[in-house]
């Protein structure tokens, strides 16, 4: 356990935090802490990488707690806004879909004990892109339905895109390449 790995953590337990702030929100101030939240969490997400880089304490632990954290945030955010937005269901769906996938994938070359590199520079910018949009539908939440539905649009976009650039790397990993 070491400092990337406890902010990591503490990103995870931020998102039961954002998710009571944010449907339980009644006022502006309220969505704004929950924006807060979210950007701690997105912010801390960059943190702990850089963390780990920058002081060689990248461990096997934090290649598989990051991308859990990853997807446990988007996973809670995108249910929280169909709690929220019930009709936009479908799309945020869509954007589950990538990261079941991706996780599915790992999973498989974990099982066939095939080392992890960590995300790509692409996976980084969608999930600062994720974030970035996301924060905007938080601060926001009183949008129009059309310009929500253009923003996840544009997210549903840079998803299929970070999710096609991901297919090489994994097949690339499971036939015994390193990236």
């Amino acid at each position: 356990m070491n400092i990337p790995n406890i902010i990591t953590i503490i990103r995870i337990i931020m998102i039961p935090l954002f998710s009571y702030k944010f449907l339980t929100a009644e006022s502006v101030t309220d969505f704004l802490i929950a924006a807060v939240i979210l950007a701690v969490s997105g912010i801390s997400d960059m943190l702990d990488g850089y963390i780990a880089r920058k002081y060689n304490m990248i461990t096997q632990l934090g290649k598989v707690l990051d991308p859990v954290a990853d997807k446990l945030t988007l996973f809670a955010v995108c249910i929280c806004f169909c709690i929220k937005k019930p009709h936009m269901w479908v799309l945020f769906s869509l954007l589950m879909i990538k990261d079941v996938a991706i996780m599915a994938a790992s999973v498989f070359l974990m099982k066939k004990k095939i080392k992890l590199d960590g995300s790509r520079w692409f996976g980084k910018v969608y999930t600062v892109l994720f974030y970035i949009i996301m924060l905007m539908l938080v601060i926001c939440s009183d949008m129009s339905d059309s310009f929500t539905f253009i923003l996840l649009i544009i997210l549903l976009i840079l998803t299929i895109i970070c999710f096609i650039l991901y297919i090489p790397v994994f097949i690339k990993l499971k036939n015994g390449g390193n990236d």
